[in-house]
């Protein structure tokens, strides 16, 4: 039943009288009532309208109440429908075939308003609880998958040396508490890496919260971590208890952290050095037991170098480093991706692509893949634009063309002159993410594992106008 409206009625009866008899009682009981006056007519406005209940006469001609009753339960969408059966025959075969058919109540004609408000009353108690319970059903199936291994590292798809690598450094992390940090360029699937860690975990059962740390407001970074207080600042109007708070017992999850500024660092410090929080405008810690996993496409080392990091920080959070790998790494892996992909795209679309034909396997095995296994799902579902796709081919991939080519280090002893200086090679590279973050520094920076500042000095001293 929907909280937020009258509950809906729809009255169904082939006598315009007893119709409009019914349809002012109910109405003034607080009710929106809708009325029919046939079963056709019902089954025709049953998905336009959605009703809470439906109160439907049993003797109608051409299609009857029983008959009705019937279709409406045909339709899976109906399941917790409550109908109530109004009848002026006192028949308990009648209403035997009835309750049989998916009846859940009857009212005999002529009826007194007060007992049919209280069956109504009943009826929708009754599907109120029944929808709790379906969604409660759904939220536990949901949660058991998860535990079973939805999110564990295995669902992670690779079978690659480096892949088989980073498997056993999950396995292990997952065996104790310590803070974890994940490195390793965009689009690597290093939240999945997160995941894997906290779903094959004792903290399983708990909350994971992930943290996109470079997308929160630099004024309310320490509120949503760390929680405010009632009248803390314009705009508190009431306590919040944050994102470390909501993952107590469970694991917090900080992508980007490289981006956090210097303030919110030295009070993640503290967490880490307490376990406890101060909420912004609060004067008492709050303890809280929460694992933290950090991810970064940044250089931590370089950052600390720089002074945009804390030294004491990155120890505390780097006790156990796992690297995702680039795809151009694992390019073994490749088909076992694409393979899963199709399969999930198909799913989603209510496809059947059958997979991807030899050019396109030897186009996407030689594609160095910029943006990683997020360019990757991104290629695939590209091609389901074409409607009667039965194999992907190679002129289905919309991959980069028009990038510049990457400049590789020549590893000839015979012809020494063909090695290129550093700074001409990292030139290149600067160039090229340019081109594929389609000159957004921000993107070029985070291609490049690189902090934008830094960026803008390499952009600066190449002379790159892009």
């Amino acid at each position: 039943m929907n909280t937020k409206r009258k509950p809906r009625l729809l009255v169904v009866d082939d006598e315009e009288d007893n119709l409009k008899v019914v349809q002012s009682r109910l109405n003034r009981r607080g009710y929106e009532v809708i009325c029919a006056s046939s079963g056709p007519e019902a089954l025709e406005m049953l998905d336009k309208i959605s009703p809470d209940l439906v109160l439907l006469d049993y003797m109608m001609p051409e299609m009857d109440g029983l008959e009705t009753l019937a279709k409406i339960k045909e339709s899976v969408n109906n399941e917790f429908l409550p109908i109530i059966m109004l009848t002026a025959k006192d028949d308990k075969e009648s209403m035997i075939l009835g309750f049989e058919t998916g009846a859940d109540d009857y009212v005999h004609k002529p009826f007194d308003v007060d007992e049919l408000n209280a069956r109504i009353q009943a009826m929708l108690r009754i599907r109120s609880l029944k929808l709790a319970l379906s969604n409660s059903e759904q939220e536990i199936k949901r949660l058991t998958d998860e535990l079973k291994g939805q999110f564990q590292y295995k669902n992670i798809i690779g079978s690659s040396e480096v892949m088989r690598e980073v498997f056993e450094r999950i396995k292990g992390a997952a065996t104790i508490t310590s803070p974890v940090i994940i490195t390793g360029e965009s689009g690597t699937g290093k939240e999945l890496i997160a995941r894997g860690i906290h779903f094959s975990s004792p903290k399983a059962a708990k909350p994971f919260v992930p943290v996109n740390c470079a997308a929160l407001p630099g004024e309310l970074i320490e509120s949503e971590l760390f929680g405010h207080k009632k009248g803390a600042f314009t705009g508190a109007v009431g306590d919040y208890k944050g994102l470390f708070k909501r993952a107590h017992e469970g694991t917090i999850f900080l992508d980007e952290i490289g981006e956090l500024p210097k303030e919110a660092q030295a009070k993640l410090l503290r967490v880490l050095q307490e376990g406890a929080v101060r909420p912004v405008g609060g004067t008492e810690e709050i303890k809280v037991n929460t694992r933290i996993i950090a991810a970064t496409n940044i250089d931590l080392d370089e950052a600390v170098e720089d002074g945009r990091f804390r030294e004491d920080l990155y120890y505390r959070i780097s006790v156990l480093t796992i690297e995702a790998p680039p795809l151009r790494h694992r390019k073994s892996d490749i088909s076992l991706l694409v393979k899963h992909f199709i399969e999930k795209l198909n799913k989603d679309f209510n496809r059947s692509v059958k997979g991807v034909d030899d050019s396109a396997m030897k186009a996407l095995t030689a594609y160095d893949w910029p943006g990683n296994v997020r360019e990757m799902i991104n290629v695939i579902e590209s091609c389901y634009v074409y409607p009667d796709l039965e194999w992907i081919s190679e002129k289905h991939l919309r991959l980069r063309k028009n990038l510049k080519k990457k400049t590789a280090i020549h590893h000839d002893r015979d012809n020494p002159e063909e090695f290129l200086e550093l700074e001409e090679m990292e030139k290149a590279h600067i160039e090229r993410a340019m081109v594929l973050a389609d000159n957004n520094k921000a993107k070029a920076a985070r291609l490049l594992g690189i902090h934008r500042s830094r960026l803008y000095k390499k952009l600066e001293s190449y002379d790159i106008g892009l």
